[in-house]
């Protein structure tokens, strides 16, 4: 019984954790938002928050497989004395409730920030796209006017 009421308080810390990582998550999604309004993004800086997500996200798997592994040892333990780990267990359901939350916040905020960012890169490549076709026809008038091929013909009068 003691050992089990260790495991349930790492099981505690595990999803507090998760729940501090879920928020700077949360946080640095809000940076990213901020930093695809502008015309033009700063790559530099929206690189080093998915990098930063990327370490979190990571340390999420984590918890969330010694969670599993810990709930694992106890499960019957737990299922069995449910009323003596009440608080305990009110208390983790808090905190379950808590991540999720968390998680649909960054789930939403997330697809607010792909729409917006597929938006900015439209209307770059859209730029990138005009300036390669007036470069485009501005190559083939200066090859057609360097070749000679002008029909001198058709600048004479032909009636004289």
């Amino acid at each position: 019984m003691d050992q089990t009421g260790t495991y349930i308080n790492i099981m505690q810390e595990s999803l507090l954790r998760k729940k501090q990582y879920l928020a700077e998550i949360l946080d640095l999604t809000k940076r990213q938002e901020q930093l695809a309004k502008p015309k033009k993004i700063d790559e530099e800086a929206f690189g080093e928050t998915i990098d930063r997500k990327d370490v979190l996200i990571n340390n999420i798997l984590e918890i969330d497989k010694g969670f599993s592994s810990v709930y694992d040892r106890v499960r019957t333990e737990i299922l069995d004395n449910r009323e003596l780990y009440q608080d305990e267990l009110l208390n983790m359901q808090k905190l379950i409730k808590e991540c999720v939350d968390l998680g649909m916040k960054i789930e939403a905020l997330e697809e607010r920030n792909r729409a917006a960012l597929e938006r900015a890169f439209s209307v770059g490549f859209k730029g990138i796209k005009r300036a390669k076709q007036s470069k485009n026809v501005a190559n083939k008038y200066y090859k057609s006017m360097s070749n000679g091929n002008v029909n001198d013909s058709v600048l004479y009068d032909r009636k004289k």
